[in-house]
């Protein structure tokens, strides 16, 4: 009886969730050094978006990125040399909880070669949310007073959902700076002001 116990316990882990509280205006860094890389699933059990990056142990900078809307869920890669870092940029705390999968031996095969990536943010400093359309990416809805990291091919276009109607605020190119902060309200002026 306590062997089957002992082993239903063993086995009765693998699969749970490990929850983090995130307090206010924090920054939450976790780091599984002798991994050679893994995947994480993270759910935002919050009301507010999540800031999830995965960052260059040795320099900080920023590889991948993105903001989880409140309720939902994604998966991160995270590559050998990588930590994965969840950001709360509210006044209140935040939930987060996630699983592990460690090495990505199956992910190894031969990489097509991509367009160049940029790894950059997208700043809403205004008091409304501005929902965007990344095509083929996510529609992420930028909360107001917030910023969402993203990393998207050179040639990739993002969009203003305005009304139904979607509007080209912007298009990746390789001038951008590696970790740029850009401004989504200047680019809507910008944009609406030459229509």
């Amino acid at each position: 009886m306590f062997f089957f116990l002992l082993v239903s316990l063993a086995f009765g882990q693998k699969g749970e969730r490990s929850q983090l509280v995130l307090p206010p205006k924090q920054i939450v860094q976790i780091n599984y050094p002798l991994y050679q890389g893994f995947n994480v699933k993270i759910w935002n059990k919050s009301k507010f978006d999540l800031g999830v990056s995965a960052r260059e142990q040795k320099t900080d900078s920023l590889v991948k990125g993105f903001g989880l809307d409140s309720g939902s869920s994604a998966v991160l890669e995270v590559n050998k040399g990588l930590y994965l870092q969840f950001e709360n940029g509210y006044l209140a705390s935040l939930k987060v909880e996630y699983t592990l999968q460690k090495g990505m031996e199956g992910k190894k095969k031969s990489t097509k070669s991509l367009t160049q990536q940029r790894a950059f943010y997208l700043e809403n400093n205004t008091a409304q949310s501005i929902p965007l359309r990344i095509p083929g990416v996510m529609n992420p809805n930028l909360s107001p007073f917030s910023r969402s990291g993203v990393d998207l091919p050179n040639g990739q276009k993002i969009f203003l959902d305005l009304n139904g109607k979607r509007i080209l605020i912007f298009t990746v190119t390789d001038s951008i700076p590696h970790g740029a902060r850009i401004d989504v309200a200047n680019l809507i002026n910008k944009a609406l002001n030459e229509q």
